[in-house]
């Protein structure tokens, strides 16, 4: 539909549609209350959280970061555990006992004379026992080792996961404020537009056609910052359940947005790196070892073994033999152990402790088929992602130029409302789509850190350095 507009209306019209000129800039500016208002308070009280402080903050609150932490601590006891193994065992023990009863025997006449017992009989001991041969304790040693390595390797790859939980949620976060800052941005255009067009109307220069088409956007403006308000509220509290605390200002995107080449720049050698130091190849790797020392343990118990054992004992009245009598006695010796039947038993551990060794070979096997494949989607989604970041920069300008022509458009006749209100819609689609897209490239470079096995503080003290900077504040924009 297209109308002719009166020189005069014109210019009322122009001062109704100026709203989206400053849409981008005042609207935005008072979600946020300016950046650099938001960035003093936050200054002020000092509660500003950015990724860097966040990594931090996550590793020394988050609930599952340190569940990993006591897991590896109690793996790490492994190795003392199979040590002890090859040590010297000393035991003690202590006997008390009251005797009492009848006994008889036989006198020189070879008649039976009984009497009466009622003594006390006590027995006390200490015992070392040094293995000298036994393959079966040597073998538990390697194994507590194997599962000492395998509780770090596993922390490793909680680490790295911690990492990437932490960066999904904060830059969900910041998703979500962005979001509800362009949804309530248009609904203030869209609600400018609307006040110009019931006032022209009220003028007789206009028709209500255009009103209720630009009323019915708005509707669904609201719809979409209600939506919006629900998303910060919720991806603030994740984000709040991994620091401890609800942040109150974050450190959002600035509004330079640089794309440096990887380093390395290679493909193959982003797979080489994850090859020798991808966490879950770490931990496969380390299940083989272990699994490895649990063939050897099994197959230990067809063999001798052989222990040096050292006894001292005392005893008081031990038996009726020595009734009344003390002893002190002290014995030193070799004692061996030969198997030779154990009811198949050995037979069937072996072969399932060499079942279970087949099965985390191809468990390692696929561990590095998917640090390959993870690889090689995170770089090409770097790679992709500064393009799509270039072209989606590229269609906001388009959208602006677009959105532009259909104000003028319209001005003179040449468009209607509602081409204005579709080019409006794509310019805050593309902006939308821009800021995910940033937030995308981002993820996926701590992505491929992870899967190479080499995230931790430096990424994030990068990216936080690099990309990080306006302060946005969660708690003030939460009550509004």
């Amino acid at each position: 539909m297209t109308i002719n507009v009166p020189g005069l209306a014109r210019l009322g019209l122009w001062a109704g549609l100026a709203v989206l000129g400053l849409n981008d800039s005042a609207a935005r500016a008072q979600s946020i209350y300016t950046p650099a208002a938001a960035a003093r308070h936050a200054q002020a009280s000092q509660d500003v959280m950015d990724l860097s402080r966040a990594w931090r903050a996550v590793l020394q609150y988050d609930h599952t970061y340190q569940a990993a932490i006591s897991e590896q601590a109690a793996a790490q006891t492994e190795r003392a555990q199979g040590r002890a193994g090859l040590l010297p065992q000393i035991q003690a023990g202590y006997v008390r006992s009251n005797v009492s009863g009848s006994a008889s025997q036989p006198n020189f006449a070879g008649q039976r004379v009984g009497r009466e017992l009622d003594y006390k009989s006590t027995n006390g001991y200490i015992q070392l026992q040094q293995p000298l041969l036994n393959y079966s304790r040597y073998a538990e040693y390697q194994r507590g080792k194997a599962r000492a390595d395998q509780g770090s390797a596993v922390f490793d790859v909680r680490r790295q996961e911690t990492g990437i939980r932490l960066a999904t949620t904060y830059f969900n976060t910041l998703l979500a404020y962005e979001t509800l800052a362009l949804n309530r941005s248009l609904g203030e255009s869209l609600e400018g537009q609307v006040a110009g067009f019931d006032a022209r109307y009220q003028q007789n220069e206009g028709t209500r056609t255009d009103a209720q088409e630009t009323r019915a956007r708005l509707a669904v403006a609201k719809a979409d910052i209600i939506e919006a308000e629900d998303r910060l509220v919720v991806a603030t509290r994740e984000l709040q359940a991994l620091l401890g605390s609800p942040p109150k200002h974050l450190a959002a995107l600035g509004s330079n947005f640089p794309l440096p080449p990887l380093n390395p720049g290679s493909l193959n050698e982003w797979l080489d790196r994850a090859r020798a130091n991808n966490a879950e190849i770490q931990s496969a790797r380390q299940a083989v070892n272990v699994a490895e020392a649990e063939v050897d343990r099994a197959a230990s118990r067809y063999l001798p073994t052989m222990d040096l054992v050292a006894t001292y004992g005392k005893a008081d009245s031990e038996n009726l033999s020595t009734l009344s009598q003390r002893t002190n006695t002290f014995t030193i010796g070799i004692q061996v152990n030969i198997p030779i039947f154990t009811g198949g038993y050995n037979t069937a551990n072996v072969s399932r402790t060499r079942s279970d060794r087949s099965r985390l070979q191809y468990e390692l096997n696929a561990a590095i088929e998917r640090s390959q494949a993870e690889v090689t989607r995170q770089y090409t989604n770097v790679q992709g992602g500064a393009q799509r970041v270039i072209a989606l920069e590229a269609a906001v300008e388009s959208g602006q130029l677009s959105l532009d022509s259909a104000r003028k458009g319209f001005e003179v006749g040449a468009w209607s409302n509602l081409d204005v209100l579709k080019a409006q819609d794509k310019l805050y689609q593309a902006k939308y789509e821009l800021v995910k897209a940033r937030l995308e490239y981002l993820l996926a470079r701590l992505q491929l850190s992870a899967a190479a096995g080499d995230l931790h503080s430096g990424p994030f003290d990068e990216i936080n350095d690099l990309y990080l900077g306006p302060v946005i504040a969660l708690s003030r924009n939460n009550n509004q």
